[in-house]
């Protein structure tokens, strides 16, 4: 075997007859996609194949040499896998963060009302319903990696867009549009996320994945103090880190690679009323979880800065305060996570709505800083892993190749919660007071916990009906 040949089948773990030099995004020889199964051969993510549930036809024969068996080097070789795509993810939130709290402060600077901020943010969760029609089948044409890397551009345009426009209907058109490009985002993100791990891990890596978020979405917030006073350049940097987000996901490794399609299996289309009929039967939860959850987190980041800037925190206060509240959210991530994968998740959806539902009580009936503080940082930490353990049950109970359409659904529910949200709490804010955004809090949070209840003991009643079978 010449050099050339064995620097391949060391590096690639592909039979040496295969071109040394062949392009890895060009369709594959059947050789060459009978050595690809096995992900720990190398370092990048699973092929596409895999990343849509289709099974490739079993290898004929095994590669020369099988690595070691090393114990927790599944998970391993996943987070090395994905160490681009989070990367990247990171900057995109960053900018996320950033834009997302300079959006209700530009409108209050305009002299709006409350009522038309909330309706204004709730056009980025009506532009996430409308992606979901559109990027459903632009993933399955052209990929995870490619989805990503043109709507992070197309939000960096968008984030300009925004700080140019001064008309409501035209801010409300832009936060439509930026909607729809980070419907496509996190629709590529997460079912490339699922399609990379196993069930027995899906809850460490969804907790890596949450805490990434509200980390960079905290640090985000920290940028307000940047060019204070030149909404332009704050604008500016959010859209520098929306173009910054495609460099991880390109330069390092870690693109699906290309599977010839006679080599897939096709999984019939399935209509979004089946979708929901399907998964209403495996997980009850999942579409009252995910609408509920959209409630609870839209009017938390479109109108917690609003709330702030009525009680009369100044920039930097208020910078501060969403900052450590976000960051502070992270804590509990990856202890949920852990947890989460050995006990019952809704069980633990119903414990985090009702401690959420109690703090939201507290915050909308004692409009003292001190308690503000406290009660909305345990508030924040303890909330804001109600989405991921939503997700995790749903998709523990999905078979592999329905995972793509089902991590847009679960989206799709989670838009209408977050399109409807924030008008509901700015019309509470505008009858009660700034302090009706936790009187709305409270309520979604206590009907959260009821639907993880009900799905608890729909479960039970079944497992009690299987075991006298």
């Amino acid at each position: 075997m010449s050099k050339n040949e064995d620097a391949v089948a060391n590096d690639q773990a592909i039979d040496p007859t295969n071109q040394a030099a062949s392009d890895p995004y060009e369709t594959q020889d059947e050789t060459g996609a009978e050595h690809e199964a096995p992900a720990v051969a190398r370092t990048g993510p699973l092929t596409e194949a895999k990343l849509f549930g289709r099974q490739t036809p079993p290898a004929a024969a095994a590669p020369p040499e099988a690595p070691p068996h090393v114990p927790g080097g599944a998970a391993g070789s996943s987070y090395r896998a994905l160490a681009g795509l989070l990367c990247g993810y990171a900057l995109l939130i960053v900018g996320n963060g950033l834009f997302q709290t300079l959006i209700p402060l530009r409108i209050l600077q305009s002299g709006y009302s409350t009522l038309v901020i909330g309706l204004i943010q709730s056009c980025y969760y009506a532009g996430f319903i409308l992606g979901a029609v559109f990027n459903r089948r632009l993933i399955d044409r052209i990929g995870q990696h490619r989805t990503f890397v043109a709507f992070s551009a197309a939000a960096s345009i968008l984030a300009l867009a925004f700080g140019a426009a001064q008309s409501p209907w035209t801010l409300g058109a832009v936060r439509l549009l930026t909607g729809f490009a980070f419907m496509g985002l996190y629709t590529s993100i997460e079912s490339w996320l699922n399609g990379t791990v196993e069930n027995e891990k899906r809850g460490q890596v969804f907790g890596s994945y949450a805490a990434i978020n509200y980390l960079a979405v905290g640090t985000g917030q920290f940028l307000l103090n940047v060019g204070a006073g030149s909404g332009g350049q704050q604008f500016s940097i959010a859209a520098a880190l929306f173009a910054a987000a495609v460099m991880p996901v390109t330069l390092l490794e870690g693109w699906p690679v290309k599977v010839a399609d006679e080599t897939l299996h096709r999984v019939p289309a399935r209509t979004w009323r089946e979708s929901v009929r399907e998964m209403m039967v495996s997980a009850p939860l999942a579409v009252p979880g995910c609408i509920l959850a959209g409630f609870i987190y839209s009017s938390f980041y479109a109108m917690m800065p609003v709330y702030l800037e009525r009680a009369g925190f100044s920039t930097s206060e208020l910078a501060t305060f969403m900052g450590i509240a976000l960051i502070g959210a992270l804590v509990p991530q990856w202890p949920m996570g852990r947890l989460s994968d050995k006990v019952d998740r809704r069980r633990l959806v119903y414990i985090t709505a009702s401690i959420s539902a109690a703090l939201s009580l507290v915050l909308f009936l004692f409009d003292v800083r001190v308690i503000t503080w406290v009660a909305t940082l345990v508030y924040v930490a303890v909330t804001f892993t109600q989405y991921g353990l939503i997700v995790s049950h749903v998709q523990d109970r999905t078979e592999a190749h329905h995972r793509v359409a089902i991590s847009a659904l679960l989206l799709v529910l989670f838009s209408f919660g977050g399109m409807t949200g924030p008008a509901l709490a700015s019309a509470l804010m505008t009858i009660v007071g700034p302090s009706g955004l936790f009187l709305f809090n409270a309520l979604s949070c206590a009907l959260l916990a009821l639907s993880a209840r009900r799905a608890l003991g729909i479960h039970l009643r079944n497992a009690q009906a299987n075991a006298e079978a």
